[in-house]
């Protein structure tokens, strides 16, 4: 009896590796599409990696780039006679991202690396870095995260974090 108990561990644990691998695999396709959509100014396949459109998105800028925005924004309050203030967040959308991309002339690619995928079967987490580049030049890079769920037409992405840094 130990030895069908002990068997029936082994067999289980394999197969749920296996589910884990294909798991991965299929998120690792919503990360390849997510790049390809961005070099090829896909909006539809780019839209379609959502879960809908109210999707959390949002960055938030390095120290460095604080500065240079608070620096910036009082630049402005002061010549303009205004009262803004510079925020560390960036909220946006999909929408607003690929629109963006889009609209560019020079093309843009992101680069993942140090990818790291957790999973439950249903719900998952991506972290990755990044590096955004349009034409030849490096926009910014940073840190990101992905939540994703698990929908009858595969992973979609639910929200999105990342840093920004920049020279």
């Amino acid at each position: 009896m130990k030895y069908i108990f002990a068997i029936f561990i082994f067999v289980f644990n394999i197969n749920h590796c296996l589910a884990g691998s294909s798991e991965e695999q299929e998120i690792k396709a919503v990360i390849k599409t997510f790049e390809e959509s961005i070099q090829n100014k896909d909006r539809e396949l780019f839209l379609d990696l959502f879960l809908d459109k109210g999707v959390s998105w949002v960055g938030v800028f390095s120290e460095k780039i604080m500065e240079e925005r608070i620096t910036l924004v009082k630049q402005i309050n002061k010549k303009e006679n205004k009262n803004i203030v510079a925020t560390r967040k960036f909220l946006s959308s999909p929408q607003d991202f690929i629109e963006s991309i889009i609209s560019e002339k020079a093309p843009s690619r992101e680069e993942f690396s140090n990818i790291q995928i957790h999973s439950d079967g249903n719900i998952a987490t991506v972290y990755f870095d990044y590096a955004y580049y349009k034409g030849n030049k490096k926009q910014n890079w940073g840190s990101e995260s992905w939540q994703l769920v698990l929908t009858i037409k595969g992973w979609k992405i639910q929200a999105v974090s990342f840093s920004i840094n920049s020279d």
